[in-house]
């Protein structure tokens, strides 16, 4: 049998999209279903437990936004939020992470988002859960670690797929387009490469690691030729 990466959601385009490119690639691919809960540690356990012989890694993308600023969303959101957020990464860390950690080998891949450290108001609980994912990730690596089991976590971009959540609290998704210095936001898929490459041995480097992979949207500002840069500083300098 094939070594098996496992996805645990599905609802997002670009677990979607990661779902096609590994088994064009020639990886078995399990998906957890829908009507397993991923909070639900037990339940969680009895379904992984008919792939541990042959886990090789697993995939967990962050959870749909649920949009609303912090006034004005519903009390039985900030339970989802909670549950699909940092609890049911906890589960997913601790189900699999003891798998992997028994055949001293594997890797954990949260696919996240740059809200783990760039929250907007109308994201603000999924904002929330993306920078208690990104802090689990650190501690996995620092208890799993030494088991041979690697973590990552990916902050990827803002994607042409990703619901509006402009505020007046976050400028982030005001000029999208303008904010990459391709000029071109990326679609689903466009991770799929780094994704493949985490899962190879090259990658241990990087185990522990928060990836900020957004094509440089959270740190560009402008576009500045170098010679324009040049006589900026010479400005400043003669001032």
């Amino acid at each position: 049998m094939k070594n098996i990466i496992i996805i645990t959601d599905l609802r997002g385009p670009d677990a979607q999209s990661l779902l096609s490119h590994l088994e064009e690639t020639g990886w078995q691919v399990q998906c957890v279903p829908e009507s397993v809960c991923l909070w639900d540690e037990e339940a969680l356990s009895k379904w992984a437990a008919p792939f541990s012989e042959n886990l090789e890694a697993v995939v967990h993308p962050a959870p749909p936004a649920i949009c609303g600023s912090v006034m004005d969303i519903a009390k039985a959101d900030w339970g989802l939020a909670r549950d699909e957020g940092p609890m049911a990464a906890w589960c997913v860390a601790k189900v699999f992470g003891g798998i992997m950690r028994e055949k001293r080998r594997g890797s954990l891949i949260f696919l996240n988002s740059i809200h783990a450290e760039k929250p907007v108001g109308m994201g603000y609980l999924f904002s929330m859960g993306c920078g208690a994912v990104q802090m689990l990730c650190r501690e996995f690596n620092q208890d799993y670690g030494t088991a041979n089991v690697r973590s990552f976590f990916v902050q990827r971009g803002i994607s042409s797929d990703d619901p509006d959540l402009r505020s007046d609290v976050s400028n982030v998704y005001f000029g999208l387009d303008m904010r990459y210095p391709q000029r071109q936001v990326p679609s689903s898929g466009s991770l799929n490469g780094l994704i493949s490459f985490l899962l190879t041995d090259e990658a241990w480097p990087l185990s522990g690691s928060d990836l900020r992979a957004d094509g440089g949207m959270t740190m560009f500002y402008n576009h500045r030729s170098q010679m324009e840069g040049r006589d900026y500083f010479e400005r400043l300098l003669k001032e």
